[in-house]
């Protein structure tokens, strides 16, 4: 007798599968959370050059050193990554004067001052990935994704070698610690490997996750089985958002969203092989 058969003989779905569903589901909802997390880790906000000095203008208001330190772009905003490098103080009397001359302009040479008004920290604004460096921002996002491709390789052998609820523990033990080191990170070298061994971490959740909630259920439930897992991946997607509007600090947004994991771990002992 296969096991589908003892399933049908027992009813195929009763409190015990719905049970195996929600505890599943929980893990589910934290995947999302760390897969969209580059969209506010990342982000970076509206920045200018440093400008050095900013002491000597005391008779001129914020507004008008920006406008005779930093050009601007033809739509009147002040550009990103170039400073003059001299004060341009005929500007003051006509400020639509923009010099056409690429030799007064330079890139910035003392850092960057960036906008606070929407995230108090991230990654950009913590390495100062801009202009130049932006390329390392996004990059960012592609070593988490090749650790997935990796996690996929390793716990889908590992998984089926071993059993799925023990190596589904191990994944969510290693997404706690390489997401709180992550967190813990003090170079951008050590974000970009501790996020690309939690995305191999997080890989093995999702993989083990709806084979697992399936397994227990009868052929007619599947599918309900599958949508309904589906359906807490749009939560844990609102979520997010909701977490990244109360939490600004992309160190204390990372604790944030790993946090979950911890209940995770503790609820799977409920969980039967």
């Amino acid at each position: 007798m296969k096991f589908e058969d003892l399933l049908l003989e027992t009813g195929g779905f009763g409190r015990f599968q719905i049970l195996i569903l929600l505890i599943l589901c929980l893990p589910r909802i934290n995947l999302p959370m760390h897969f969209l997390l580059h969209n506010f880790l990342a982000a970076t906000p509206s920045h200018h050059c440093a400008i050095p000095h900013q002491e000597e203008f005391v008779n001129l208001t914020t507004e008008e050193i920006l406008l005779i330190s930093i050009p601007r772009e033809p739509d009147g905003t002040f550009r990103s990554c170039e400073m003059f490098s001299q004060p341009q103080f005929h500007l003051l009397l006509n400020s639509s004067l923009q010099p056409y001359n690429d030799s007064v302009t330079q890139d910035c040479q003392h850092g960057w001052v960036y906008d606070h008004s929407q995230f108090t920290s991230t990654i950009s604004t913590e390495w100062d990935l801009v202009c130049e460096q932006r390329g390392l921002n996004q990059a960012t996002a592609t070593f988490f994704f090749i650790g997935v491709t990796m996690g996929a390789v390793v716990f889908g052998y590992l998984s089926d070698r071993f059993g799925r609820k023990s190596i589904l523990m191990l994944s969510l033990v290693c997404s706690v610690i390489f997401g709180m080191l992550s967190a813990c990170s003090v170079s951008y070298t050590m974000l970009a490997v501790t996020r690309t061994l939690t995305g191999v971490a997080l890989s093995g959740v999702s993989l083990i996750i709806l084979p697992l909630g399936m397994e227990w259920v009868d052929i007619e439930h599947r599918t309900f089985s599958g949508v309904l897992t589906s359906i807490f991946w749009s939560v844990g997607n609102m979520l997010l958002a909701l977490t990244a509007y109360l939490v600004r600090e992309w160190h204390w947004l990372l604790v944030a969203v790993t946090g979950p994991c911890l209940l995770s771990i503790v609820c799977l002992w409920l969980l039967e092989e």
